[in-house]
């Protein structure tokens, strides 16, 4: 047992006292949490300077009137921050809803802020666009003619909208407009909408929206209805949840549902791989350099594995313990402690392990095989495929924590502790005893794959040449 730990602190200094640990674990991170807001800042969302005309082609003769007064440079102003007004506040309450307490209304007044500054940039770099109205009975073809000479930046004819004859009153009197959904327009038309090549997207869906409120508005006043009384009436403003616990009434959104799994998942697989590629990058290194004939000479094959799968277990669970601290210093921050059940943090520490067993196992098993990690790429595969399973199942996992699948995979290893601490932290954790059974067979499997790479890495140490497929390591097993 003695030598088992000499190795471990052995194995746990070479890989933890090293620029390249330090930097991946701690550096990297903080470097990712300074360039975000950077990039923020410098992303730019005011469209290209636009100067030209918008051709309108009414064949109503009821929405020209309303364009004149909206197809203006004014006019494009106002609903530029009518938008911009409508996203901030949208954002803000979305960020208060779901972060709360004085982290979220510092985040929402955040938003408001640069809400306001990106509202002032898009409104003085609005499109300087004239309204071009043609005649009724236009023809549709020549009036396309325009926009394929030159390109966006030489002015003129950018845009044609063709407003069609029963787009403010339905082709048959009397019929209304239906509202179901059903794709039944009850009579009206719409509008059809041209552009010049390589016309800025956000340019003319800005003058789509216009035309379209216009001719609704048409259509309202054409059937004697006041737009404002029914907007009115449709408005109900839709309570946020609260969640009531003994700490009093906190605010409960949509994305704590995800945020919260998929911040326990990432914490164990991080921590966990963590420590697994370095075991694979050492065992391949120490084989590849003749360091392990060596180490073989002073500790049994089975006291050299014990000893840095110890060592790399002692790596990974520091990855986790401070990234688990960082999160939940985050969280105590955002006075959001309530989230978190201290038990789900016992059962990350368990599934944490039994994880960890189970992959270096696998990894200790193929980087005793092969002496060159590109010849552990066959072997990896198969490997790096299961352990991403769950990466990729993760939102419907935690959308669903109770479904078939989810139930199944809880209990198919070496998935099964990835799977876990997704379902105990959603919103509806899994009964005890699917806890415990899951811990029971995830125990079994590390046990029985610690004793396949064991056989395995007694074998393979001492082997070289061409690299064994997964059949030579299944005879490995049987004959060691």
């Amino acid at each position: 047992m003695k030598r088992i730990f000499t190795v471990a602190i052995r194995e746990f200094k070479a890989t933890t006292f090293t620029k390249a640990f330090f930097f991946g674990v701690v550096v990297v991170p903080l470097m990712l949490a300074g360039v975000i807001p950077v990039l923020l800042a410098l992303i730019n969302v005011k469209p290209p300077p636009v100067v030209g005309t918008v051709a309108i082609i009414d064949t109503t003769g009821e929405v020209m009137p309303l364009l004149k007064e909206r197809l203006t440079p004014e006019g494009i102003a106002i609903r530029i921050n009518k938008g911009a007004q409508a996203a901030a506040q949208a954002g803000a309450a979305l960020a208060e809803k779901n972060l709360g307490g004085p982290t979220g209304q510092a985040v929402g007044n955040q938003v408001r802020a640069t809400a306001e500054k990106m509202k002032d940039e898009a409104v003085a770099g609005a499109p300087a666009l004239t309204l071009e109205p043609l005649a009724q009975d236009a023809s549709e073809e020549e009036a396309k003619q325009p926009l394929m000479a030159g390109d966006v930046k030489d002015g003129g004819r950018l845009i044609l909208i063709v407003i069609k004859p029963h787009a403010v009153r339905p082709a048959k009197e009397g019929v209304k407009a239906d509202i179901s959904g059903d794709g039944d327009t009850g009579g009206y038309e719409s509008y059809e909408l041209f552009v010049r090549p390589k016309l800025d997207t956000r340019v003319h869906g800005l003058v789509s929206s216009i035309v379209r409120d216009a001719i609704i508005d048409a259509r309202l006043s054409a059937a004697g209805e006041d737009r404002a009384r029914l907007t009115a009436l449709m408005r109900l403003e839709t309570p946020d949840a609260r969640a009531v616990t003994p700490q009093g009434e906190r605010s409960s959104g949509e994305l704590q549902q995800l945020i919260l799994p998929a911040a326990f998942m990432m914490l164990l697989w991080i921590s966990v791989m963590t420590g697994g590629q370095y075991l694979l990058a050492s065992t391949i290194e120490e084989k590849s350099n003749r360091v392990m004939e060596v180490l073989l000479s002073a500790v049994s094959p089975m006291e050299l594995m014990s000893g840095k799968i110890l060592g790399q277990m002692s790596a990974g669970l520091l990855v986790l313990t401070i990234y688990s601290g960082l999160g939940i210093v985050a969280l105590i921050t955002m006075s959001a402690m309530y989230l978190i059940d201290p038990i789900n943090l016992i059962f990350l520490g368990i599934f944490f392990f039994i994880a960890f067993f189970s992959v270096a196992s696998l990894m200790a098993a193929v980087g005793s095989a092969v002496t060159d990690i590109h010849e552990a790429q066959t072997l990896l595969t198969p490997v790096m495929l299961v352990i991403m399973t769950p990466m990729l199942l993760m939102i419907p996992i935690a959308m669903n924590p109770d479904s078939m699948l989810a139930r199944v995979l809880s209990f198919t290893p070496p998935v099964s502790p990835f799977v876990m601490v997704i379902r105990i932290s959603s919103s509806s954790p899994p009964p005890l005893w699917e806890t415990g059974l899951a811990i029971l067979i995830g125990i079994a499997t590390g046990y029985l794959l610690l004793r396949c790479a064991a056989k395995i890495f007694r074998i393979g140490v001492l082997m070289y040449g061409k690299p064994p497929s997964v059949g030579t390591l299944i005879k490995w097993i049987r004959m060691a």
